[in-house]
């Protein structure tokens, strides 16, 4: 089996500081992602961006803060995030899969072992599956709180040799830097 990559992006590397998709860096990161997959690796991508891509679309002035809110934001970005990057990898001559899984999947061995099987099967296939939260039907209480988890959960299931999470934050903090001036 060939080596095993799973690569999470993060809101902020993806849109921009208004809201919407920066298709600029949606391009550059299938491009990137496209080479690492012509070595013959086997690349699977945990994104983000779904809310941040949505809210203006439907007429939000700013990110949303009610839950209902970000279901309804998610539910018209995950579409957008998702076109962008079928033409992305479109244009690298790759295809991309969507794959929406919520914490309650993978508690559920029957849901993961499905999940698992069609990873591997598009793998087979040199498909890049894209996974994210299926943030429409969460609760606050089941979500994953962010993709950083869930893309640990997803190289866990799938064997991965590396993690590569791609962010805007310089490092690890004892508490969001943004949020908490103590961080450190």
């Amino acid at each position: 089996m060939s080596e095993r990559i799973v690569v999470k992006i993060g809101s902020s590397s993806l849109t921009s500081d208004e809201g919407g998709l920066n298709r600029a860096r949606v391009d550059f990161f299938a491009g990137e992602l496209a080479s690492l997959h012509r070595t013959g690796r086997q690349v699977l991508l945990v994104t983000s961006g779904a809310v941040a891509a949505g809210f203006r679309k439907i007429g939000y002035p700013s990110r949303p803060k009610q839950l209902h809110e970000k279901q309804a934001a998610a539910a018209v970005g995950q579409a957008l995030l998702m076109r962008a990057y079928q033409e992305a990898f479109g244009e690298n001559g790759i295809v991309a899969a969507q794959i929406l899984l919520t914490r309650h999947d993978f508690s559920n061995r029957q849901r993961i072992h499905n999940a698992l099987a069609a990873m591997e099967e598009l793998l087979r296939r040199g498909v890049i599956p894209i996974i994210n939260e299926n943030d429409t039907v969460t609760v606050e209480g089941l979500k994953f709180g962010d993709n950083d988890n869930l893309s640990a959960l997803v190289a866990n299931l799938v064997r991965a040799k590396k993690l590569i999470i791609l962010t805007d934050t310089d490092g690890l903090y004892t508490d969001d830097p943004r949020r908490n001036p103590e961080a450190r």
